[in-house]
């Protein structure tokens, strides 16, 4: 009996720590972008528009509801064949949208990220791309190869930035 108690408080004790929840993640990028901001989400402002400006991103379609309403859920096709559907959570016209993952090859879990922009002096644009996120593999404090907070976050901060520099370049080009 003063065993089975011994093992039941064992477990107790350690389940918590074995157990224990991967911290929240939270990445940013952001630019600045000579064009006002209307020019600017004439670009990025379309939901299923992504491939028109994101590299990684080579198709995009509305699988669910109406573009650009909330509820809408867009199916993704990376450049590397995968297929990610992302639902639409908060559409403010000319300043944000907030999305999540719904579906399909996602690169993390509780994923919520929102891009959003904002004056900044007369005919620039603040744009800032963000995201908190927990990696696939949240319960446990050895991650498979590659699903570690490390190698997600420099993921989502590369494509970020990547995606924000030829947003810049899309939108200076079309304001001449």
């Amino acid at each position: 009996m003063n065993r089975r108690f011994a093992l039941a408080a064992i477990c107790m004790v350690a389940s918590p720590l074995a157990f224990a929840e991967a911290q929240e993640q939270r990445v940013e990028q952001s630019i600045e972008i000579d064009a006002r901001v209307a020019d600017v989400w004439a670009i990025a402002g379309d939901f299923v528009g992504l491939p028109n400006w994101y590299p990684p991103i080579e198709s995009a379609r509305v699988v669910f509801g109406q573009n650009n309403v909330p509820g809408c859920i867009r199916e993704l096709t990376r450049a590397n064949g995968t297929r990610v559907e992302e639902k639409l959570l908060d559409y403010q016209w000319q300043r944000s949208l907030t999305y999540t993952y719904a579906g399909g090859q996602v690169m993390s879990s509780d994923y919520f990220a929102t891009l959003s922009m904002e004056p900044a002096g007369e005919a620039k644009t603040k744009v800032v791309w963000r995201a908190r996120f927990k990696r696939l593999a949240y319960w446990t404090d050895e991650p498979p190869p590659g699903q570690d907070d490390e190698t997600v976050r420099n993921a989502l901060n590369k494509g970020y930035r990547i995606g924000l520099e030829r947003l810049k370049a899309l939108a200076e080009h079309t304001a001449q």
